[in-house]
């Protein structure tokens, strides 16, 4: 079983988000999250056989924190948030589809929400590199 690992994210920028800005992040929160957790319960069923998930979890809400913003006091931070990305009675799998589906779809997608901005990406204590030929995050 994992450890508690979580993704942490951060924009800046001299200048705040537009309203049309905010519309979009909340756009892409909103359908990053519902179509991980879609994407887990497929995947779901066969966890809990393998026993890499608790035959006790009903869907993978109850294993997929999402994405999540946090309020900053820092004047240039226009994103800040984290996922947890491991539950503590799961094996790696999903947790590595987790990782997987935010750095190359749901982070990729609020970058590009985000013109301007400069981003701090890392899993707990490792820092994600942007690789701008493939439009996503590097673990390397």
């Amino acid at each position: 079983m994992t450890m508690g690992i979580s993704l942490y994210y951060t924009a800046r920028r001299q200048h705040g988000l537009s309203d049309s800005e905010r519309d979009a992040v909340e756009h892409v929160l909103t359908e990053a999250n519902e179509k991980l957790v879609a994407r887990l319960n497929r995947n779901l069923p066969r966890w809990k056989e393998d026993g890499t998930v608790p035959s006790s979890i009903e869907d993978a809400s109850q294993i997929c924190e999402g994405l999540h913003l946090h309020l900053s006091d820092a004047p240039d931070v226009i994103l800040d948030g984290s996922s947890k990305v491991s539950h503590g009675s799961c094996g790696m799998e999903p947790l590595m589809e987790q990782v997987e589906y935010y750095t190359q779809c749901a982070l990729p997608r609020l970058r590009q929400a985000l013109p301007g901005a400069a981003w701090w990406v890392h899993l707990d204590d490792h820092d994600l590199t942007w690789d701008e030929e493939n439009g996503e995050y590097s673990l390397s």
